[in-house]
């Protein structure tokens, strides 16, 4: 991988955002009750409710401004409003919006000392403006451009770091039994997510986020969500194509910019039941096929077809909150039997009357591994398409695959903005013939012989997130990983340090 040389200066659409309005209305990822209480004399009275206002959600599409219809005074006003509801004629109205994000980063020994230079300090940058052209509520397009970079990086770029001026998504809705109907359709560049994102995920960690190109049947109801979906991955022109798998050995398999993956497929359906008070059921069925030259956990090279079964379940009661999921895969990988599976469960109590709010919580993540080499089964669990970055540790050093993992976690509001988060994790292989996985699903070490064992390491995560408004937001992060006995019998063993601080503006 070519080393980036890149120094380019601060956007200047930054410093405006940097320069940009203030509004104290909170975003859509700050909606947490205030830990202040009303005088004694105001206990009758009821609350005033809130008048809408700009809220930015992960997936910008799905952001809703129809209130800016209403008479003015009904609504919080904002400086962006003016180009949130723009009305064309009677029946199209236009949308814009965007985002720039900017993150420094300083790693040190990511790979415990096996690579050098052992640290890096760099800065990555994106920005993104999109456009949603609405027939009434029967059709829309959305069209999102990127830019994302990456400037003063020493070591290796990683997939996701740099994508210059790229077209990032583009699909077209389709209400298919009129505007009030539960069914749609979406043909187009597209990023998805479901659940808590550990099998399939936007990244938005990444500087440039997944996306994939295909078809999507959506049916909601107040009860039932129905999605189906056939989809290609996309990948960026300056990284090789990566399977949650090994290796890559085909340099046909390297992909122009923002294209699909044609040898690979990737389908399902995810149904959510939202019928229980506070609670949600999904069930879902996924399905993998890759017609490239990959090797699996018994060195065999050849197609892969892996298919997922799982189901989640996740609610809170009183002050306890909890989620657990569950999934099984099975298919072919050349000649070997897929037979794999993965378990998380995570739960937690806040203490909702108790200044700062604080939350405690325990978590377990557990992803089989494969336990006898070259024996025509591959049980190394398949992550397909995940965001790691938020259940298996900040650093990143560890995959859903040949893992167990339990953690405990605990956060408060030192203010109604800010929430500070602690989690510590302790990590063991599932197979000590298997490798240990990092989170974009790669080989990070291997011990063939087994005798490292399984004891990989500790690892302590402290965030701090603080939502200035409506628009602005910081993010400061400190990990560090401990390695142990898998790790220090087996090659390099420092530890392991990442620090990073993230400026995000939304309009």
């Amino acid at each position: 991988m070519p080393r980036a040389t890149s120094k380019t200066c601060i956007p200047l659409t930054l410093l405006m955002a940097l320069c940009g309005p203030s509004n104290t209305a909170k975003s859509d990822d700050s909606r947490q009750p205030s830990t202040q209480s009303a005088p004694d004399s105001m206990a009758l009275l009821p609350a005033a409710a809130p008048k809408p206002g700009p809220k930015y959600h992960l997936f910008r599409y799905n952001e809703d401004f129809s209130y800016l219809d209403g008479e003015p005074g009904s609504y919080a006003p904002d400086f962006f409003d003016p180009i949130k509801r723009i009305h064309l004629n009677d029946h199209w109205t236009l949308r814009l919006g965007g985002e720039v994000r900017l993150r420094m980063e300083s790693e040190t020994n990511r790979n415990f000392g096996a690579r050098d230079p052992t640290n890096d300090t760099f800065l990555l940058y994106r920005e993104m403006l999109h456009a949603d052209l609405q027939y009434r509520r029967l059709f829309r397009v959305f069209v999102e451009g990127a830019d994302a970079r990456v400037a003063d990086r020493d070591l290796p770029q990683v997939p996701g770091m740099e994508n210059t001026f790229d077209l990032h998504q583009l699909f077209a809705d389709v209400k298919l039994l009129g505007e009030d109907g539960p069914l749609a359709l979406r043909v187009g560049r597209q990023e998805m997510a479901y659940g808590r994102e550990r099998l399939i995920a936007k990244l938005d960690w990444s500087n440039d986020t997944r996306r994939f190109d295909g078809v999507k049947l959506m049916y909601s109801t107040p009860r039932f969500d129905v999605d189906a979906f056939w989809v290609k991955p996309v990948f960026f022109s300056n990284e090789p194509f990566s399977n949650p798998w090994h290796t890559h050995i085909n340099e046909n398999m390297h992909r122009k910019i923002d294209h699909w993956r044609e040898e690979q497929n990737f389908y399902g359906v995810y149904t959510t039941y939202k019928g229980f008070d506070r609670h949600t059921l999904e069930m879902y069925f996924f399905g993998l096929n890759d017609r490239g030259i990959f090797v699996n956990a018994n060195n065999r090279f050849g197609d892969l077809n892996v298919y997922t079964l799982g189901s989640r379940f996740s609610g809170s009661t009183g002050n306890f909150d909890y989620d657990v999921e569950g999934a099984g895969q099975w298919g072919k990988w050349v000649g070997d039997d897929v037979q794999a599976w993965m378990f998380a469960a995570d739960g937690g109590y806040t203490f909702k009357n108790v200044p700062m709010t604080p939350r405690v919580g325990a978590g377990f993540d557990y992803a089989t591994g494969d336990d006898t080499p070259r024996d025509n089964t591959h049980g190394t669990f398949n992550q397909l398409y995940p965001l790691g970055h938020a259940h298996l540790g900040l650093i990143d050093l560890v995959a859903r695959a040949n893992v167990i993992a339990p953690n405990l976690n605990t956060s408060f509001k030192p203010h109604k903005n800010v929430v500070v988060k602690l989690s510590w994790f302790h990590f063991w292989l599932d197979s000590n013939l298997d490798a240990l996985y990092n989170a974009g699903g790669n080989v990070l070490r291997r011990n063939v012989s087994g005798s490292s064992g399984k004891d990989v390491g500790d690892e302590l995560d402290l965030t701090i997130n603080w939502q200035v408004d409506t628009h602005s937001s910081f993010l400061l992060g400190w990990s560090h990983f401990w390695p142990n006995n898998f790790i220090e019998s087996s090659g390099p063993s420092r530890d392991a340090d990442y620090i990073y601080l993230q400026y995000t503006f939304k309009f």
